[in-house]
């Protein structure tokens, strides 16, 4: 089955984001790969004057990226990439995407590329389209954010290049490649609530085969301890034996994790269940007087 990919580009403006992407797809036939560059989606809105139609442009294209990625699923002949240009200088930003692919079980990469923040003033002033403002460039230097907290798992740094030229794009177009391949490897995201379910049903088994467990040794405690009472003239009836057995789980069905994962010694089940034995045996007496 196809996997998709949801990876993204993290740097300043002007730091090689765009032009790598096209590279990549242009020269690999491997993946489908989806080029979504934010300055092309959202740069009509300045954020500085209407930072709320900003965040709701950028809602707007997260939406559009979450029905193209539903849209991939149809895709059953080649992983699909999506390469998500923009600068996700915030955390925050890149937690979002990292949801759409937990929700829709995508895998999900970051690439870096560290870029000083004078090399990219420097490259700004060059670029034909999309250019930024130096203070712009300044202020989100001081804010970027790298990836490291535990779900940025899927990291790509790209250093800074002294020189670019054909062979030095040509080198990071290998390296993105086989990242790519690196990330086609990997499982994808898993959806926290389909994770607590999992891990809910995984606890039920494991309280079902603790019962189950201790059933059989309290068969073995039950049977010897009626051999006991017999030999010593006892005529409790069985039915006491059987209610402190039945206390004895639904105490056990209700206990914490802790005991229902640690070991159980037949001589420990067995003092607890002498505890429940009394408490039956006193029940039986109350109703037979």
């Amino acid at each position: 089955m196809s996997k998709r990919i949801l990876v993204c580009l993290v740097g300043l403006p002007a730091s090689g984001k765009s032009t790598l992407c096209s590279a990549v797809k242009k020269q690999q036939t491997i993946y489908s790969i989806e080029h979504i560059c934010y300055d092309k989606h959202i740069s009509t809105v300045d954020h500085a004057s209407n930072p709320s139609a900003w965040n709701k442009a950028r809602q707007n294209l997260n939406q559009k990226i979450v029905n193209m990625v539903s849209t991939s699923a149809e895709n059953t002949h080649k992983n699909t990439v999506f390469l998500l240009d923009d600068n996700f200088y915030y955390r925050g930003m890149r937690k979002e995407i990292f949801h759409i692919a937990q929700r829709h079980s995508c895998v999900f990469g970051q690439i870096v590329f560290r870029v000083s923040k004078e090399l990219a003033i420097s490259s700004n002033k060059g670029r034909e389209d999309t250019i930024v403002t130096e203070e712009t460039i300044q202020k989100m230097s001081n804010v970027l954010e790298y990836p490291s907290e535990a779900w940025e798992k899927h990291v790509l740094h790209l250093q800074e290049l002294e020189v670019f030229t054909e062979s030095t794009l040509a080198a990071r177009i290998d390296k993105v490649i086989s990242f790519l391949g690196y990330l086609c490897e990997q499982a994808a995201e898993e959806d926290p609530a389909e994770e607590l379910r999992r891990k809910d049903a995984d606890r039920e088994k494991s309280l079902n085969d603790k019962v189950q467990q201790l059933e059989l040794i309290l068969r073995k405690i039950i049977s010897q301890k009626i051999k006991d009472d017999r030999r010593a003239g006892s005529k409790i009836p069985y039915s006491v034996y059987s209610e402190a057995k039945s206390l004895f789980l639904e105490e056990i069905k209700t206990e914490s994790d802790c005991f229902i994962e640690q070991p159980n010694s037949n001589e420990s089940v067995s003092l607890r269940f002498s505890k429940f034995f009394d408490q039956a045996l006193v029940n039986h007496t109350k109703s037979e007087g």
